[in-house]
């Protein structure tokens, strides 16, 4: 059942990231939009998690639960943010350094099994990064990578407190947290935070919706794959869906540059996330 969640993530995940670039493409507001991807991630989630909630028992592990909150709202101001300057398939392609963090994170502090084939099929997924990283140079690319590679970092540290988490809470529960938390702590930092979001709201409005619910739909069948399957495998699955990110910018975002180098890390990312399933 995992992998029909893996899937079903990736195809939302690509489809909120290619609406993401559309909308902060041109250097637009990446800390507003980061509201309201949590905010309206929260209402997407809120139905499920009134249908079967399970919470935390403990005020330590909702203590942790604040601090995952916390962390969220750095990773997405760093990922939102590199989408001003990368397209979404140069992003994704570095994004996926974090499967590298993520697998010896699993290895060490989750025992998680050890295979050739999730090494060799991790190895290639990163690969795909290092290819975008070494092949493109562009005005403010270094920028945007150097943005996408810190939030790989955070990213898979959030994903190992996910773990402990699952322990206490249901995937719809978690989720549900997980874009509340932060939704409420990027209003209270955010300077300007009524008149900024009015502004990307009244710029984006529809685009932002949409792209902000499938993002909701994304991260709540993420969690249900984590919460029945290993780290590793469910993410590398996830992150295979590179090559629509592709076709979607080749085709409707009009960004077309280096399209031999992204063939080459789409193909690479595709050959790892084959291997992972075969793991």
């Amino acid at each position: 059942m995992w992998l029909i969640w893996a899937l079903l993530s990736g195809l939302f995940y690509t489809g909120s990231n290619l609406i993401t670039r559309y909308i902060l493409k041109g250097n637009k507001d990446a800390w507003a939009f980061s509201f309201y991807f949590s905010f309206i991630g929260a209402v997407v989630s809120l139905p499920f998690v009134l249908n079967q909630f399970q919470g935390g028992k403990s005020w330590l592990i909702w203590g942790l639960m604040f601090l995952v909150g916390g962390l969220i709202v750095g990773n997405n101001w760093l990922n939102f943010k590199s989408s001003n300057y990368l397209e979404a398939s140069v992003n994704g392609a570095i994004l996926k350094l974090r499967l590298a963090w993520v697998l010896i994170f699993s290895i060490v502090f989750f025992q998680e099994s050890f295979s050739w084939y999730k090494l060799v099929g991790t190895g290639l997924a990163v690969f795909a990064g290092l290819i975008i990283i070494q092949g493109i140079k562009r005005p403010n690319s270094l920028k945007g990578v150097l943005l996408a590679f810190s939030s790989t970092l955070v990213y898979a540290t959030v994903i190992m407190l996910y773990k402990i988490l699952f322990t206490d809470f249901n995937a719809a529960t978690l989720t549900f947290f997980i874009f509340l938390i932060p939704a409420i702590l990027n209003f209270l930092i955010i300077p300007k935070a009524t008149q900024r979001l009015k502004k990307l709201l009244s710029q984006n409005g529809k685009a932002v919706i949409v792209a902000c619910s499938l993002g909701g739909l994304a991260n709540l069948t993420m969690n249900l794959g984590l919460a029945g399957a290993e780290a590793t495998k469910v993410l590398v699955m996830i992150e295979s869906f590179l090559v629509l990110a592709l076709v979607g910018e080749h085709f409707w975002l009009k960004e077309k540059s280096y399209l031999t180098i992204k063939i080459a890390a789409v193909i690479c990312a595709t050959a790892g996330a084959i291997l992972i399933r075969l793991s």
